[in-house]
């Protein structure tokens, strides 16, 4: 099982790092092919603003599971870079589980926000608006597997440990 949710994590993680690179040239190419238009000849693109926005949603939130599998997500170092090895594996357990439950509870109501606009068509480019606010609970879904795959593979002396100096030594 830990074997198996291991491998969908990398899986996904690589899915993600694609589907995020990909978006990122291509939103540099419209950002710049609407820059020239603007300036050069007069003409903005009507259809950048919207296309733009639904591209930034998607880089967001499937960029999201990407921090949560190189285990880069918002903490605390702080007081994690504090704490003995085993209470420090109880801290971050105790704060993948809370992510998880979040997380869970955004899928959960992000469902519905995805059915009420899927029917609604942006102005200038044929997407439907529910595309848009689909990218949180795929990035959200990824992003439990990531969570679930760091409980079930955390050593538990993988704690950083501070030095004499207070200088944090991975």
């Amino acid at each position: 099982m830990k074997i198996a949710i291991h491998k969908i994590s990398l899986i996904l993680d690589k899915i993600c790092a694609v589907v995020t690179g990909f978006l990122l040239v291509s939103l540099c190419l419209i950002i710049d092919y609407s820059v020239i238009m603007r300036k050069l000849f007069s003409s903005p693109p009507t259809w950048q603003y919207e296309l733009t926005l639904v591209g930034l949603c998607w880089v967001t939130f499937i960029g999201m599971p990407m921090t949560f599998h190189m285990q880069e997500h918002m903490r605390l170092t702080f007081v994690t870079d504090r704490l003995k090895p085993r209470n420090w594996r109880i801290y971050m357990d105790i704060i993948d589980v809370l992510l998880i439950v979040f997380l869970v509870a955004g899928i959960i109501c992000s469902v519905q926000v995805v059915q009420n606009a899927w029917p609604q068509y942006y102005q200038t480019i044929p997407i439907r608006r529910g595309i848009y606010y689909l990218s949180f609970p795929i990035g959200a879904v990824i992003s439990v597997v990531h969570l679930i795959d760091i409980l079930l593979n955390r050593k538990p002396d993988a704690a950083p440990t501070v030095d004499k100096n207070g200088e944090v030594q991975a």
